[in-house]
């Protein structure tokens, strides 16, 4: 297996320890506040997103590290919804399996 290049690190890192944190961003805040989290934690929103707006003024270079970026941000969306999406699942079957008892109660 490859190494981490270093601009996904921050986001490699985020997607092993912090998916519990964004989802409850997610659940607070909604879906574009995570969005931001992303971007400010790996300042994908002002190092990478000009490379990606200004194309003939950036290396081949910054555009696909920005690409790779803007799709791993992307995925880690991805994934924290996943999450909320099984919690929310196992809540709502929960308050099945006990009745209307549980959910008035």
């Amino acid at each position: 297996m490859e190494p981490t290049p270093k601009h996904l690190e921050a986001l490699e890192e985020i997607e092993r320890y912090g998916l519990s944190g964004l989802a409850e961003v997610l659940r607070q805040e909604g879906l574009d506040a995570v969005r931001y989290v992303l971007w400010d934690a790996t300042g994908w929103h002002k190092d990478y997103a000009v490379a990606l707006a200004q194309e003939c003024k950036v290396t081949k270079e910054q555009q696909r590290k920005g690409w790779e970026m803007f799709v791993f941000i992307e995925k880690v969306l991805v994934t924290v919804l996943h999450e909320v999406l099984k919690q929310q699942a196992e809540e709502t079957m929960g308050a099945f399996s006990e009745g209307p008892e549980g959910f008035y109660g």
